[in-house]
């Protein structure tokens, strides 16, 4: 592959000329074949400083994620999770295909899949179950995650007990109260994350890490309806976590579930930590936006 400086050429009513830079460097570092630099369509959409854009090129078809030069670590452990959760074989997921800084932006490029709502949540539940028998020896992570873009505290730990209380919701509340936001209930639910916890030691699974409905798409042929996810923010951690979270924000369907347990059954008592685990969401979601999910935090820790 060539290595001299390449230029992207781009359709003349397509007015995304951010695009240029990201993919002549995608194409310079080799992580691109030369024909992407001919760019036939481009669609593009924003979500707060982050751009999205689903570009057409002569080499395929690619979605792209262009942010702030600080935001590439947070690109770096997408492209380290994704890449993770694709070579199991199980669910699938967009390849990473290239992730760097450029000029004053950071950027990730991966394989565009198209997608759409419904499809066979059977298989679905089937492949997570499958994802959860990739496991490790102690909880945690060889590197820092995000969930949004909170980071994750993934130092290897022997007690899931530990692990959960200490570095996924204490850390939650802190950094809440230095934004002001006080939960007076926050000691009683450290104490009831030790008590619930203490004896139960699941075999550390791969997770997603933040399967809700926004984060599992399905393939749009009717015949294969296979799912994808994306956007995960992966860890070895309890399983039953992206069950808690697949029941957070809408409930999948209850065949997800029916396939989940046929290949995986789900614990008796899983009801009794189900709160716990969506306890951590909510807090990452009042730390980021704020509003109901503050009273939804303190609904849940009584719940626990």
């Amino acid at each position: 592959m060539a290595s001299q400086t390449a230029h992207a050429t781009i359709s003349p009513d397509i007015s995304h000329p951010e695009l240029l830079s990201i993919i002549e460097h995608a194409v310079e570092q080799q992580w691109l074949f030369p024909a992407a630099l001919h760019i036939e369509g481009a669609s593009h959409h924003r979500s707060g400083q982050q751009s999205f854009y689903k570009v057409q090129t002569h080499a395929g078809a690619y979605f792209i994620k262009r942010h702030r030069a600080d935001n590439l670590p947070v690109y770096q452990a997408e492209a380290k999770a994704l890449s993770l959760i694709k070579s199991t074989d199980t669910l699938a997921t967009c390849a990473p295909l290239a992730c760097a800084q450029v000029d004053d932006c950071s950027y990730l490029i991966l394989e565009f899949l198209p997608m759409v709502m419904g499809g066979d949540w059977l298989s679905a539940g089937q492949q997570l179950a499958q994802l959860h028998s990739n496991t490790e020896q102690q909880y945690g992570f060889d590197g820092t995650t995000y969930c949004g873009g909170t980071a994750q505290d993934n130092r290897w730990q022997t007690s899931w007990a530990e692990f959960f209380t200490q570095q996924r919701l204490a850390p939650l509340f802190t950094q809440l109260a230095e934004q002001g936001i006080h939960f007076s209930e926050q000691q009683r639910a450290l104490e009831r994350s030790m008590n619930l916890l203490q004896h139960h030691q699941p075999t550390p699974a791969l997770l997603h890490g933040d399967l809700w409905s926004g984060n599992i798409g399905f393939n749009p042929d009717k015949e294969l309806g296979f799912a994808v996810v994306f956007d995960p923010s992966s860890y070895y951690g309890d399983h039953e976590t992206d069950l808690a979270m697949t029941e957070l924000f809408g409930r999948f369907p209850q065949r997800f579930y029916d396939g989940y347990a046929a290949v995986m059954p789900i614990a008796s008592d899983y009801d009794q930590r189900r709160p716990l685990y969506q306890l951590y969401h909510t807090l990452n979601h009042s730390l980021l936006f704020g509003g109901a999910y503050i009273e939804h935090s303190r609904e849940l820790i009584t719940l626990i």
